[in-house]
């Protein structure tokens, strides 16, 4: 399996160190400022920031408009200016409030953040192949991972770094405090492999585009969408079972983390997979396909529980299926 399979950043531009610094300071009296402020207050200004920005790129907009009518065809105009709005405002009160929840104590973070379906999680980790934890940007996507590590059952998400170094390190820290560490996409195979052979947990969110190299195209929201197979050939590499995790925004500013049953590798690969004896197989392979198709349907069905709260501002659907032959 080559490490492509989980990356898909292009070269980094040479920055500059002193926009580098200049960004962390503004970040730093960002949330500086932000914690003097309450809660709701707090959540409403990151949701207005964010309107304000879509306000400014009309290539965002633009995505945002596209990607939702099309998704949801049988809305009215209105209807969709209402989600397309509410998304935005759900984006940017979320950033707010991982901030603000990552930099909690542990008991900040328990009264803010609860968990249900641990007992799958349990379950997929007693076979010993470690597990795969699938989720989407939908919610507060960051925030799961801090909560399972407080409840002793820390995870290793796999993230592409900021272009920020001085930005990546000080998030790193975020993500890290409490017990977790994280695997970076641009050299994502061999550590997941041995992330899972010493029974961890890995998260990995397969719901944005990339390029037609590195995918496979399967269903969603009604379009072909070019999606990374890494998970199915993790799955199949190693025969880890794959569990579902969402994060629900609620009132308050609180969130809840929902762990699903497990998908596992036999409904796709058969039932005896071990590092040595698993066949290799291609991302064109009809089981990777198909189970690549089967992770992107349970996003699917997430995002329609509460399509507010999905990132539709990604350009999802950006890569284009290759023409059939002879066409």
């Amino acid at each position: 399996m080559s490490e492509s399979a989980v990356s898909t950043a292009k070269p980094r531009r040479k920055r500059s160190p002193a926009r580098d610094r200049v960004e962390l300071w503004a970040y730093r009296a960002a949330v500086g400022a932000l914690g003097w402020l309450p809660r709701g207050a707090a959540a409403s200004l990151g949701a207005s920031a964010a309107l304000a920005y879509t306000r400014l790129s009309a290539r965002r907009r633009r995505i945002l408009a596209d990607n939702l009518r099309s998704a949801f065809p049988e809305k009215t105009s209105g209807e969709i200016e209402r989600l397309a709005r509410e998304s935005v405002r759900s984006f940017g009160a979320t950033v707010v409030d991982f901030l603000a929840i990552a930099a909690s104590d542990e008991p900040g973070v328990r009264e803010r953040v609860t968990i249900s379906g641990l007992e799958h999680y349990d379950a997929a980790r007693a076979g010993g192949k470690g597990l795969l934890l699938l989720s989407a940007h939908l919610g507060g996507w960051e925030l799961g991972a801090i909560l399972a590590a407080i409840v002793e059952r820390p995870v290793v998400p796999v993230v592409r770094p900021l272009d920020n170094p001085l930005l990546e390190e000080e998030l790193g820290r975020l993500r890290t405090r409490f017990g977790n560490r994280v695997i970076f996409k641009q050299s994502a195979a061999r550590g997941i492999l041995e992330a899972l052979r010493r029974n961890e947990a890995v998260v990995l969110l397969i719901d944005q585009n990339v390029v037609a190299r590195e995918a496979v195209f399967v269903p969603f929201f009604g379009r072909l969408a070019a999606t990374s197979p890494a998970v199915a050939l993790f799955q199949q590499k190693t025969g880890a079972p794959v569990v579902p995790v969402f994060v629900w925004r609620r009132q308050g500013g609180r969130y809840h983390v929902e762990l699903q049953p497990p998908i596992l590798a036999g409904e796709f690969f058969g039932d005896e997979r071990d590092d040595e004896s698993a066949r290799p197989v291609g991302r064109d392979d009809d089981a990777v396909v198909r189970a690549t198709a089967r992770y992107t349907e349970v996003t699917e069905a997430a995002i329609r529980r509460d399509p507010a709260a999905w990132l539709w501002m990604h350009d999802r659907w950006r890569t284009k299926p290759p023409e059939p032959e002879g066409a």
